[in-house]
């Protein structure tokens, strides 16, 4: 069993590389990949000889073969707008697991479900916290329910934790850009960050978050034909409402085109305006027999690169060591979600879990 990481050596692929090295479940080698060859090799020095360290760019076709010779199992941990590597992987029987957040490239990916199936082949997206866990925690919590009316993401993002570039500029790049929502029989367009929803926060409390183009919320309307909404704020009250007031009032592309996106990039990625901490509060609305109910589940901790990482990693070690489906599938359609709860309860991050009967005051006793 080889497992290749393409961008192993960014934040999440450095984490993942860590617990597929380390964990007793594990490949029996792991190639660490990116275009910056020493940069690959030194993390693959971290964890012994069967970890080693490779250069390679998605942009290079011609050396597809080469890298994936050999291989079992891609980790994707690079953003890519097209899905040859993709297909390539695919077509060679390889499993694919793809932390990426970008709903766009899911639909491209979803209609290689074919591809999969004639190569024999398993493709897993939305692995990693928002969409991932987000989406393990709604599938837990539909399934408790009779029917279900309504689900509602929250994410509390510290801005002290050491985003990788990419991952800055995706966030920036979304804030004031539109996208469409579930709205009654058909959706409505809002823009990111313009949209406020009151959101109770572990260690946090409650909080007004905004409208943002998160995947899950896209991908749970998709699979379990249930109208879903993410919202987004930092634990930096003074930074949400700086990006919620230049959102509504239209301004805010015009603010990065005066700054520069690639400027502004920088300062967010370098610049430590709050803490490393997170959390991430899933509500579902829904009839548990004849009485409405909303159940909540939340998670929070420090670093959310890092639980994008553990994720990926024990998705990884699950869908090898497990009997999985063939085809392309989010991760909550063939996974279940205490396995991946445990191992991150585990690493000290903390699960609340609370309902409510709709209509009264009355929370049932939370637990953890």
């Amino acid at each position: 069993m080889t497992t290749l990481i393409v961008g192993g050596y960014g934040s999440v692929g450095h984490t993942i590389a860590e617990e597929l090295a380390t964990s007793s479940e594990g490949p029996d080698s792991v190639v660490v990949a990116g275009r910056d060859g020493t940069k690959a090799k030194a993390v693959a020095a971290e964890y012994g000889e069967h970890v080693s360290g490779v250069a390679f760019d998605l942009q290079e076709m011609d050396a597809y073969g080469r890298v994936l010779e050999d291989v079992d199992q891609v980790v994707m941990c690079v953003d890519q707008s097209g899905t040859v590597f993709v297909e390539a992987c695919l077509e060679r029987g390889i499993d694919y697991i793809d932390v990426t957040a970008s709903d766009e490239f899911f639909r491209k990916v979803e209609q290689l479900d074919d591809n999969a199936h004639d190569g024999g082949a398993t493709a897993v997206l939305s692995v990693g916290l928002a969409p991932g866990v987000t989406n393990l925690l709604a599938k837990r919590m539909a399934n408790q329910l009779s029917t279900v009316s309504e689900i509602r993401i929250g994410v509390l993002l510290g801005l002290g934790e050491a985003f990788g570039a990419a991952a800055s500029r995706w966030t920036l790049e979304r804030i004031g850009r539109e996208f469409t929502i579930p709205a009654g029989a058909g959706s409505r367009s809002v823009r990111g960050f313009a949209i406020p929803e009151a959101i109770e926060f572990p260690r946090y409390g409650r909080r007004r978050a905004y409208s943002f183009d998160f995947a899950d919320q896209h991908v749970l309307h998709r699979t379990l034909d249930v109208p879903a909404k993410t919202f987004l704020c930092f634990d930096s009250r003074a930074i949400t409402s700086a990006a919620y007031g230049l959102s509504r009032l239209g301004l805010y592309r015009h603010a990065v085109d005066a700054i520069g996106l690639d400027r502004l990039t920088e300062l967010v990625s370098t610049l430590s305006v709050g803490g490393d901490g997170f959390a991430v509060t899933v509500e579902v609305d829904g009839q548990q027999d004849s009485t409405a109910k909303t159940l909540m589940t939340a998670i929070d901790g420090r670093e959310q690169s890092r639980v994008t990482g553990i994720v990926a990693a024990t998705v990884a070690m699950t869908i090898h060591n497990t009997t999985v489906p063939d085809g392309v599938h989010h991760v909550h359609e063939i996974l279940d979600a205490e396995p991946i709860l445990d191992v991150l309860r585990e690493r000290g991050y903390r699960l609340t879990n609370s309902e409510r009967v709709r209509g009264t005051s009355e929370t049932l006793t939370p637990t953890l």
